[in-house]
């Protein structure tokens, strides 16, 4: 995962396991979570862009390294270390933008609840598809009404996948570009001239997500993860994956 802070004082985050489409380990989980502290304590970062490299933005958990979850204790370790890089987006004072190059599946798509500003290629994708795997997308169940209005019924359900222009008229997406990060640069670059950044702190004290609600429908998944149905379907994930692939891990 790389970070870098631009002469502009925007803090690049970029998800770069381009192999596994940038989803969602428990390590890189928990470098999302340091990685986002670490722009909200640095004094020098007005702005926080999260956004991917290769043809995902991120396809959220990473199915693999789900299966190997062995026991309840597994689950909750994996599944703690993800609440606690959504507690840093949550939890985050200053602005923060997602850069959406290509898809953005379960999680991934999840992510963008807490993004103040989202920018969506003109061929990006978004579907929240656990249901499939006999799993649960705990921030779209728990605050994703909030955000998105009913159209989260028909997203859970169906594991739709949807394109950029209807995910904007949900309000996933707020700007639609053909360069995401140009676009982004741009509307970082308005807010730091033209916002008063004391006032973004108290804007997001106000706005923030219910962080207890999340946390609670993150630990129904960790329960649901170990169940035998949940193994079965990942296996069969992995197993379509591995024949789409040509026998390669992702």
């Amino acid at each position: 995962m790389k970070y870098k802070v631009d002469e502009d004082g925007i803090a690049w985050i970029t998800l770069d396991r381009v192999d596994r489409l940038n989803s969602f380990d428990e390590e890189s989980w928990k470098e999302l979570g340091d990685k986002v502290r670490t722009a909200n304590n640095d004094k020098n970062v007005k702005v926080l862009v999260l956004t991917g490299e290769g043809r995902a933005f991120s396809a959220g958990d990473d199915i693999f390294a789900m299966a190997e979850l062995k026991d309840a204790d597994d689950a909750k370790k994996f599944f703690d270390t993800l609440y606690y890089a959504v507690e840093s987006l949550i939890e985050l004072e200053k602005p923060l933008i997602c850069a959406v190059n290509g898809l953005a599946y379960g999680g991934g798509c999840e992510i963008l609840l807490f993004c103040d500003v989202v920018v969506g290629g003109k061929e990006s994708k978004f579907s929240i598809p656990e249901a499939k795997l006999g799993l649960i997308p705990p921030m779209a169940i728990s605050v994703g009404h909030k955000y998105w209005g009913r159209a989260v019924n028909r997203l859970t359900i169906t594991g739709e996948v949807i394109t950029a222009e209807e995910a904007k008229q949900i309000g996933i997406v707020d700007y639609i570009a053909d360069d995401v990060l140009m676009k982004s640069k741009e509307i970082a670059k308005d807010i730091i001239l033209n916002v008063d950044l004391e006032a973004v702190k108290v804007i997001k004290k106000w706005t923030k997500a219910e962080k207890e609600r999340i946390r609670r429908a993150i630990m129904e998944l960790a329960l649901l993860s170990t169940t035998r149905s949940a193994k079965s379907r990942m296996e069969g994930f992995k197993d379509r994956h591995r024949k789409a692939n040509k026998g390669s891990s992702y």
